[in-house]
């Protein structure tokens, strides 16, 4: 998981949904893994879209081989108000997810 999803992306109000779905824990974590994945593309694409191209790369390389620190100064440096962005744009992921798992289970009732 990336620094990106671990520092924007809550899970517990879905893991609540999820409970109330009656699916075996595999199912469960199989989702959860899910989750992670379109979250981490999600908030990918959001500093990607604010960033210039010439910065897109040295972001994706610390990304990848970096460490924490250094991806957070490039988007501080390179992206204004770049908390603000991540967080909307988990928040709106959240609030899908959440209503998704939700028309799941009054599918089942």
């Amino acid at each position: 998981m990336s620094i990106l999803v671990e520092g924007f992306f809550k899970k517990e109000k879905i893991i609540l949904e999820l409970k109330a779905l009656s699916i075996g824990k595999n199912e469960k974590e199989k989702i959860l893994t899910i989750v992670d994945e379109i979250a981490e593309l999600k908030l990918l694409d959001a500093v990607l879209e604010k960033l210039e191209s010439k910065d897109k790369e040295l972001f994706m390389e610390q990304l990848h081989g970096g460490s924490a620190q250094i991806v957070a100064q490039i988007l501080r440096e390179k992206i204004e108000n770049v908390e603000d962005v991540l967080e909307e744009r988990a928040k709106i992921l959240e609030d899908e997810i959440i209503e998704d798992i939700r028309s799941l289970w009054k599918e089942k009732i």
